[in-house]
């Protein structure tokens, strides 16, 4: 009779075990979208590993990437939920319909971290991000500087370069887009776009609205002149797009001009600025735009003479390590039986899900101690980085 017990037990285990597919429970997950973009693994990553492992017993977690594959994302999404998920956060690759659609089924809380996760018919439950707009507009706002300090005006036009993030991921992409053609529609009669010709039309169709007059006419002509220039967030695609640009110029003798770039990312702009750079006659000065704070970034607004040469002049720097604090505190309340937002910074709601923000800050090539007090000072990042060895830091330090 022991013998069958102890037999029934061991079945008993067996099956329990593989009901949560050979891993130990947990109370929090977490879905990133690519181990291959620098972000995901070297920022947001680490950062989640740091927070949630110092919330203890109770809080068990496990972080889970996608590989930039939407039915991995879904599938991740229910491997965690086979674990015992109480709490999802997600950064969906897409739309995220997929994984909003297993958290709601299961009956688990999804926190979209950084973008927003939504079904035709349902949404995350909380959504975590900085001011997308502002972001945008310090974008477009850096170009249209550089465009005055240049002499632009009707008859001396700076060539400007246009792209975008990826139309689908609402809604980050879009406005970061709308922000920056809130500052910079209203002054295309000083650039001459480079866009494909037949892409102008809908550039010029996107009339002028702000974060506060945003409405659905808005999103689509946005959208319409996005789908264009959409870089998908990949480099590679970027580059792809950069050189139709480049072909369409020709021979033309650009050693003497400036080009402005409105590039969505710090990797997408280096790729961009890359390819221009094979331009038979090319452009004197690049002014560039990005997000993100990458690590070539950061050498190229330190002025490395190798890795940089200054040529991407400005980034938007996000502190993720405080968007995850905001995830991982919201995941907690909830864990603990409290509101999702107790404790944090609220913005206005996107599409109907309560949201926190986190704080943005420019960083400028053209301030080098602003960038090595905010990013490098803090320690953010490592001045030992390989990245940033030809950087003489000493002048920074007082």
């Amino acid at each position: 009779m022991k013998r069958i017990i102890a037999l029934f037990a061991m079945v008993l285990v067996t099956f329990v075990v593989s009901a949560c597919g050979g891993s130990t429970s947990i109370k929090i997950g977490v879905v990133l979208p690519d181990a291959s973009e620098e972000r995901w693994k070297n920022q947001d990553g680490r950062f989640f590993e740091e927070e949630l492992s110092k919330l203890g017993k109770g809080y068990e977690y496990d972080i889970l990437f996608s590989g930039a594959d939407e039915a991995k994302e879904k599938s991740n999404v229910e491997a965690l939920i086979a674990r015992g998920a109480k709490v999802i956060i997600i950064t969906p690759h897409g739309s995220g319909a997929g994984a909003v659609q297993v958290a709601k089924e299961a009956g688990v809380k999804l926190i979209a971290h950084d973008r927003m996760a939504k079904s035709s018919t349902a949404a995350a439950d909380y959504y975590t991000s900085f001011n997308s707009w502002e972001v945008g507009k310090a974008q477009g706002q850096h170009l249209l500087d550089m465009a005055n300090k240049l002499g632009a005006s009707e008859t001396n036009k700076i060539d400007l370069a246009i792209f975008a993030g990826r139309t689908a991921d609402w809604p980050n992409a879009t406005y970061f887009f709308g922000g920056a053609m809130e500052v910079l529609r209203p002054h295309f009669d000083k650039f001459n776009l480079i866009n494909l010709p037949d892409h102008h039309a809908a550039f010029y169709a996107i009339g002028n609205y702000t974060e506060a007059t945003f409405n659905d006419e808005a999103k689509t002509k946005l959208q319409a002149a996005m789908a264009n220039v959409d870089t998908d967030w990949n480099p590679n695609t970027a580059a792809t797009k950069a050189a139709a640009i480049v072909a369409q110029l020709g021979d033309a003798d650009k050693s003497n001009q400036a080009v402005l770039v409105l590039a969505p990312n710090d990797d997408t702009s280096a790729a961009i600025r890359q390819e221009f750079a094979k331009m038979s006659h090319p452009y004197k000065e690049y002014y560039t735009t990005g997000q993100d704070a990458s690590d070539v970034t950061l050498a190229s607004l330190m002025g490395d003479p190798v890795k940089g040469k200054g040529t991407q002049t400005m980034t938007v720097f996000k502190d993720t390590s405080k968007l995850v604090k905001d995830s991982v505190k919201i995941a907690k309340n909830i864990v603990d039986g409290k509101d999702g937002l107790d404790g944090l910074t609220t913005g206005p709601a996107i599409d109907g899900v309560p949201t926190a923000y986190s704080e943005i800050t420019v960083l400028l090539a053209t301030d080098k101690q602003k960038t090595y007090d905010v990013i490098f000072k803090t320690g953010y990042k490592k001045e030992d980085n390989p990245t940033f060895s030809n950087i003489d830091f000493s002048q920074y330090k007082k």
